[in-house]
Formats: C-alpha cells, sequence, structure tokens
C-alpha cells in the first residue's frame, strides 16, 4: 500500500488569476481553500475535488510559461493534469460546462477502462477530466472516439 494519499497540488504559472480561478470554479465547482490575492505575487490555493488542489501563481512580470503552450510534451516539466471522476453523471456535467464555455469539441476517447476528454483552460494549457470504468486496456490505435451531441 503506498504511504501516500495520492497527489496534493500541482503549481503553475497564469497570466490572469482572477480568469484562471472564474474558470474551475464556474467549470467544476471548485472551492478556493487559500490564497492571497493582494500585492505583487498573487496566488490561490483551488481544489478541485476529494484534496487535490490547483495552485496558480500570477507572477509580477510575466514569464515565458505562463501560457501554455499546445503541443503535447513540449509544454515543459507538467505536460498536463487530468482531473479524476469516479460518477459518470458528473462527468457528463463537466464535459457541458467545458463545451458551453468553449474550452472542448465534447469528444471523448474511450480507452477501455478509462474515458478521457481533452480541455484547454484559459491560460491555453491543455487538461483532462477522466473517468475510470470496467473494461480491458486499449492502446491508441483500438480506442475508441465519442462525438459529443447537444441537446
Amino acid at each position: 500500500m503506498p504511504l501516500s494519499d495520492g497527489c496534493n497540488h500541482v503549481t503553475m504559472l497564469t497570466k490572469d488569476l482572477d480568469r484562471f480561478v472564474e474558470f474551475y470554479t464556474r467549470i467544476f465547482d471548485a472551492e478556493l481553500r487559500f490564497g492571497e490575492l493582494e500585492g505583487d505575487l498573487r496566488h490561490v490555493m483551488i481544489d478541485v475535488g476529494g484534496g487535490f488542489c490547483l495552485h496558480p501563481f500570477e507572477l509580477p512580470t510575466q514569464d515565458a510559461h505562463a501560457e501554455g503552450l499546445p503541443d503535447i510534451f513540449q509544454r515543459g516539466h507538467i505536460d498536463h493534469f487530468a482531473l479524476d471522476f469516479v460518477d459518470a453523471e458528473d462527468f457528463e456535467t463537466a464535459r457541458r460546462r467545458l463545451f458551453e464555455a468553449g474550452a472542448t469539441t465534447g469528444q471523448v476517447r474511450d480507452f477501455g477502462m478509462i474515458k478521457v476528454l481533452s480541455f484547454t483552460d484559459p491560460d491555453h494549457m491543455e487538461c483532462e477530466i477522466a473517468l475510470w470504468k470496467e473494461g480491458k486496456p486499449l492502446t491508441m490505435a483500438q480506442s475508441t472516439v465519442e462525438p459529443y451531441e447537444v441537446g
């Protein structure tokens, strides 16, 4: 059994902390744990579920990494993160909200034992939501794509 209870937080940079917070609290019903919103170094901890937090910093001088890079495996030390869902209905609610926000096409890739939806956050960071399910693991070539149907 692992000594750790899971991931605590991921720290990243943002160009606009207020926009970042609004996106994650609106789409995922995330909650602010704490933050420093005044002064030169602004940052918050946003609990996105299960105690896992996003820890965005807005620096007084913008850094090249404050806006995400689009190409997979060219994004720096952290390429992307995935938020875990255990309930299919909650997954679909997040899918709909992300689609309505213009953050995704809504397309889901089914890898047999996990369904994954990619989205782009306000800083252009590529992220995912993931839903574990019954099934055998499939490779990328074996996986299927489920388009989003509005309505």
